[in-house]
């Protein structure tokens, strides 16, 4: 009896997506040289995507990529044949490529500014442990919305990487980083405690497993996500090796059941912290909204109100007269601490600041979705105010005022589903919660923050 084994890769759930370029691993490329390789794989790949009509996911990891070809495949993206594919891909993984410091400058041009890529895997690769590139990287993420970034399994990383990354690492967008198996070592736990405890980090969750942290620096890293960090909720920090400081068997056994005691107990405090705001977040904006745009508060040129607390938003509806839409509620003839109380018990889990910029961007009527459809435009609107008018034939203004859901994913995201189905549809359900994370950031509610810590900063 004979048996014949399949060569085909294993399946995912998105192998038949026809939005998804996949790398085909040929063995005639491992016999040839690696230059004329990644020439070759890049060719290919580019040449799928221009077969595609809309390309939104790029998994070409183990494709023999190399730096040449990394460079070439984005110099392709960045021209004006490739720029539709740029404007549509949200997830690019080049896992396993021999990717180095010229390719990860390639990738940093790439991202740089990039709006649209919300996932980047580079797990497996050299990269780099020179400063400048990395400083590179680091600056052009920042200028991202990337949401996912995974490292994993780069040995060659090591503690380089990591004291010039973290240090400098502010990406506002950014809720997942992989870091295990990067070779790192108990010497940049005051980097990571650094990072973690600054307002620079806004990640949901964290991977340093399978590193040289030891069990004494894996602690130091727990009390202070237990101390000052109020975001992450999910940490991974298993796999440490030991050390000979660590004790024996039972004492690191009995250390760890600790530990682990209270990152599970800060990371469910972090994660319901969370979950409190953004609702109550959302919720604040609605009754902002019927509250702030129904007495009319803009002023007579169209632009925004420029305010710090809510007396200012009342000496704003005094000066409106003839532009409003109705009188102005009661509300504004209270205390102004009254107000504040008011606002603080729609939302308690948000502090002073968060309310302030929620309130603002409410009271402002030009983050209000646009109505530039055509068909969206009444032609009766000749008894309008002369600012509904403006509003409604104004231009897009997302350069200034982001309103809500400015970052559109591509046209492949909108959902065609019948009417019946849509309650389940998996991609309608990432569209809002894509464009609700964003809105949250914009405003500062992505994450709990705690007033005396706000007021302390301030001091």
């Amino acid at each position: 009896m004979r048996f014949r084994l399949s060569s085909q890769k294993i399946r995912h759930h998105y192998d038949d997506d026809p939005a998804t370029v996949r790398s085909v691993n040929h063995r005639r490329l491992k016999s040839v040289s690696a230059r004329l390789a990644s020439t070759i794989a890049a060719r290919n790949i580019i040449g799928a995507i221009q077969s595609r009509e809309v390309v939104h996911r790029l998994d070409i990891g183990n494709s023999s990529l190399g730096d040449e070809g990394c460079v070439q495949l984005f110099n392709f993206l960045d021209s004006s044949a490739g720029r539709r594919c740029k404007n549509s891909l949200t997830e690019l993984y080049l896992t396993g490529n021999g990717i180095g410091a010229k390719g990860l400058l390639a990738v940093s041009k790439f991202i740089k500014n990039n709006d649209v890529l919300r996932e980047l895997c580079l797990s497996g690769n050299p990269l780099s442990v020179d400063a400048d590139v990395i400083a590179e990287f680091t600056t052009a993420l920042n200028s991202s919305r990337i949401c996912i970034l995974q490292l994993i399994h780069n040995g060659t990383l090591s503690d380089a990487f990591v004291r010039v990354l973290l240090p400098s690492l502010n990406a506002q967008y950014l809720r997942q980083l992989g870091l295990s198996a990067t070779n790192i070592t108990r010497a940049v736990v005051p980097t990571i405690v650094e990072y973690v405890t600054s307002s620079r980090c806004k990640l949901d969750q964290l991977q340093c497993n399978a590193n040289s942290l030891t069990l004494p620096g894996a602690r130091e890293i727990i009390n202070a996500i237990e101390r000052e960090n109020y975001s992450l909720f999910k940490v991974n920090l298993d796999d440490l090796h030991i050390d000979e400081d660590d004790g024996d068997g039972e004492e690191r056994t009995l250390a760890w059941q600790e530990g682990w005691r209270i990152l599970n107990s800060a990371t469910q405090r972090n994660l319901m912290k969370k979950i409190w705001v953004k609702k109550q977040a959302v919720a604040l904006l609605l009754y902002s909204r019927a509250l702030f745009l129904r007495s009319g508060m803009r002023d007579l040129h169209g632009g925004a109100p420029d305010f710090a607390s809510v007396s200012a938003l009342n000496r704003l509806s005094t000066s409106v007269k003839s532009n409003i839409i109705s009188a102005p509620s009661m509300f504004f003839r209270l205390p102004e601490e009254i107000q504040q109380e008011i606002i603080a018990l729609l939302a308690p889990d948000l502090s002073h600041r968060q309310r302030t910029c929620v309130v603002a961007f409410a009271a402002d009527f030009r983050t209000l979705p646009q109505l530039d459809g055509p068909h969206l435009e009444p032609t009766n609107t000749t008894h309008f105010p002369a600012f509904i008018q403006a509003g409604l034939s104004r231009q897009d203004t997302t350069a200034k005022v982001p309103y809500e859901g400015s970052w559109k994913p591509p046209v492949w995201w909108e959902c065609a589903c019948p009417e019946e189905k849509r309650r389940n549809c998996r991609t309608l359900h990432r569209w809002v919660r894509e464009k609700r994370d964003v809105w949250l950031t914009h405003v500062g509610c992505d994450t709990w923050e705690p007033e005396f810590a706000m007021r302390n900063a301030e001091l």
